[in-house]
Parts: structure tokens; C-alpha cells; sequence
């Protein structure tokens, strides 16, 4: 990659990070943030934008290995950093299942083109079949610091072990989903479920279980993620448990900020979501659960799907959207949040979740380079032709969005510049 060893100083803009904003300029050189710039440096204006550290998403699904035909690492990665990404977690759902050490070996090889920093996701259990427990002792003494099955575990007992054997560093995240309870909807169970004749999942089938995952997470003292919430009901029940002293953390897709249930008329295949999206009662619920940091990380899921996927029939449609590269700047534009709370979600505090140590610090000379530079106020239209995501399920082609990814630096590289991809 030609530009790994040039040096940068980007030059007034307004820096944001754990600390607060300041007006400052940043230098690059080497792969760090340094005092003082290169003789060489090449300098970048960045007048009315925003550096902040690199955005961190932990909820993607690039497919490779096993379905590299809709997303690969290498145009997933690519997606990632246009969307202002500079370390994605991969999910667990890939083929082969990441649930021992060989397939790890696989993924941490193919994860090593990545344009931005990637790290894997493993199962809880053998297969991800929610029967018997992986090696999550060996596979945490390799690295692998996240756990997820993806779907609902039904056996608390199971997955009570799972937190009492996870070690100290590593993070049990469960998706809160009953599965006797769900009844296989293919949307939220209310009005419009009913109006469209759609069978409808319950929110009682995530608030269950969000109730007594948060009884194991304070019986076990484990570190758990609540993977993917989507109920007012959640919400509260997280913002009690916290008051409790409970330490668990909780994350909510960019997609439930913006649909409902509503979104469903027409039976268009492109809302159907998992979860499904839910009310606008929910919807305003999850928004003032970030705002007041009951929730505590917001995720793209990115979600690539063949075009074919997803012109099947509303209940048999493949679920999800392909929208790393829109996150951020619907977080910006289109939540009524303050930069600070938005930067929370999407860069240092999923650092912290992760365990990221080279992602999410403070914009201070010292810390590797992973930045990224937003112009809050810039409005823009996403064109399907600019994807760089094979996925094309992707409800935000053509929509004007307000607030911009300009420039992507990972380890010290500029790998996006002018919101486009450079390497």
C-alpha cells in the first residue's frame, strides 16, 4: 500500500474524544499521532470537519469464509473505512462456524488483507447449535475476546456456564430472543402486523429474556452484551439493572433508530429485520436509551444479501441491510443526538466493550493513528452507483443524508479521502 509510510498533518479542524473538543492540528508520521509534523508531511485542511478516533462497529457480517459471493473481506473492509470504520468485529455466523482453534487460524489469515483492523467472533457453542460449549478458555488464550452464538440460547444453564468459564478479559454477548415465545414472525406483533396479515414476533420474546440474562450477567459477575436490542421494555429494564450496579452493556442497530413496523406496509422485503423493527414508542425509547448512554454502543449489522434474497416473499426475505457505509451519518443527522453522544456509540465506548486497546483513545500524540475526520453539517446523497459493498439491500440509496465520513486513517494510513476510497 503506497501511502503507508507518508506522514500527514491534518490542519483546522476541531477534535472531539473522551476528553472534550479542542481546536487542534494533528500529525501523523509513522503509523502514530506525534507532536510535531514531518518536514515532509503532506498537509490536509480539514476546516469545518471533525477528527475524532477511528469508528468501531461490533456487529458485521462480511461472509468470507463460506459466502464471499455477497460480501468479502476485502470489499467489506473497504465498506467499513468509507464508513468512517477503522476496526470491525466479525460476526460468528460464518461457515465454517468459528467455535475451534483450526477455523480461527482460517479466519485470522483472510482477516489480515483487511483494509481497516478486523477481529473475529466465536461461538459460545459447538456449531452455534446452542447444545454444548466451545473451548472458550482455548480459543480466549488465542486471542479471541468476543462470544456469540448469533441466535437465542434456550438452555440458561448452558449459557450460565458460558459466562462462569469465559475468562476475565472476554465478553458473553447473547442475542435476548425466546424462541418458544418469537413464533417465527417475520415482523413486530402489533397494529400493522395485523392490518398487513404478517405473522408478528413479540416484544415479550426480547424482554424475557433481557430479564434473565441480566440475572445471570449479576449472579456470574461475567462481562455480558446484550447483542441487538430493540424494545422500549429493554431499555428500561437495562437502565434499572445498571442502577443496580449491574455491569452489563447493551448495543441497537442504526436500522432500529430509524423504521418501525410502519415501515412494513407495502410488505417490502427491505425492512425485514432481526429483530423486527418495532413501534415508534420503541424506536424514540432506544434513541433517549443512547442519548442518556443506557445503551451503549450503536451497530451497522452490516447485512450484505443477494439481490435474489431478497425478492423473495416479505416472510421468507432475507433480513438485514447492507448499510456500514450510511451509519455514521444517519447517527448524525437523523437521531436528534449531540456529536459527543454519537461518537460515544460509534467509536471509544465500542473500543472499550471490545477490549479494542488501539482504538477509541484520545486523539493525543503517543496513540496509533486510527482517526476519523466527519463533516457533521454537509449534506449528501447516497448513490447505489458509490456502494462499495457488494450488498445491495441497502434502503438508503437515494436518500439525502446529512452529516459526512471525508477521510479514514487506519494505522496511519490514509485509506479514504473525500469520502472515497483510495487504496
Amino acid at each position: 500500500m503506497s501511502n503507508r509510510l507518508l506522514s500527514y498533518l491534518f490542519k483546522g479542524g476541531e477534535v472531539v474524544d473522551q476528553s472534550g473538543r479542542r481546536y487542534e492540528d494533528v500529525a501523523v508520521s509513522n503509523g502514530m499521532i506525534v507532536k510535531q509534523p514531518d518536514d515532509d508531511a503532506i498537509e490536509i485542511d480539514i476546516s469545518g470537519c471533525v477528527m475524532s478516533a477511528g469508528l468501531v462497529d461490533l456487529s458485521v457480517n462480511f461472509g468470507e469464509p463460506g459466502s464471499q459471493d455477497v460480501e468479502c473481506v476485502d470489499s467489506g473492509s473497504r465498506a467499513a473505512a468509507r464508513g468512517g470504520f477503522t476496526a470491525v468485529l466479525n460476526n460468528s455466523d460464518i461457515f465454517p462456524v468459528l467455535d475451534g482453534a483450526s477455523v480461527l487460524a482460517e479466519v485470522e489469515s483472510l482477516f489480515a488483507k483487511s483494509v481497516c483492523e478486523m477481529r473475529p467472533s466465536a461461538t459460545i457453542t459447538i456449531g452455534a447449535e446452542g447444545l454444548t460449549l466451545a473451548p472458550l478458555r482455548e480459543l480466549s488464550a488465542k486471542g479471541v475476546r468476543w462470544f456469540s452464538d448469533r441466535e437465542a440460547i434456550e438452555n440458561k444453564s448452558l449459557l450460565r456456564n458460558a459466562m462462569e468459564y469465559s475468562s476475565s478479559g472476554s465478553v458473553i454477548s447473547v442475542r435476548p430472543q425466546s424462541v418458544s415465545l418469537s413464533a417465527k414472525g417475520a415482523m413486530h406483533e402489533g397494529k400493522w402486523s395485523a392490518i398487513l396479515g404478517v405473522a408478528g414476533e413479540p416484544s415479550i420474546s426480547e424482554t424475557s429474556e433481557v430479564a434473565a440474562i441480566i440475572d445471570l450477567a449479576h449472579v456470574t459477575g461475567a462481562r455480558v452484551h446484550l447483542d441487538r436490542i430493540s424494545t422500549a421494555e429493554s431499555v428500561q429494564l437495562l437502565r434499572e439493572a445498571k442502577r443496580n450496579g449491574v455491569e452489563i452493556t447493551s448495543s441497537v442497530t442504526i436500522q432500529h433508530l430509524m423504521f418501525t413496523d410502519k415501515d412494513c406496509v407495502g410488505y417490502d422485503p427491505m425492512y425485514r429485520a432481526d429483530p423486527p423493527y418495532r413501534s415508534d414508542g420503541d424506536r424514540k425509547a432506544l434513541i433517549l436509551g443512547v442519548k442518556d448512554r443506557t445503551i451503549d454502543v450503536v451497530v451497522s449489522d452490516h447485512r450484505p444479501a443477494t439481490t435474489e434474497a431478497k425478492e423473495l416473499a416479505f416472510d421468507q426475505s432475507a433480513k438485514g441491510v447492507a448499510g456500514i457505509e450510511a451509519t455514521a451519518a444517519l447517527l448524525m443527522g437523523s437521531c436528534d443526538l449531540e456529536l459527543e453522544v454519537v461518537l460515544d456509540a460509534l467509536s471509544w465506548r465500542p473500543a472499550k466493550v471490545a477490549g479494542l486497546i488501539n482504538h477509541g483513545n484520545l486523539v493525543r500524540p503517543g496513540n496509533v493513528a486510527n482517526l476519523t475526520v466527519l463533516n457533521p453539517k454537509t449534506s449528501w446523497k447516497f448513490q447505489a452507483s458509490e456502494q462499495v459493498s457488494r450488498g445491495r439491500n441497502n434502503p438508503y440509496f437515494e436518500k439525502v443524508l446529512t452529516g459526512r465520513v471525508i477521510h479514514t486513517i487506519c494505522r496511519g494510513e490514509l485509506v479514504v479521502t473525500n469520502s472515497e476510497v483510495v487504496i
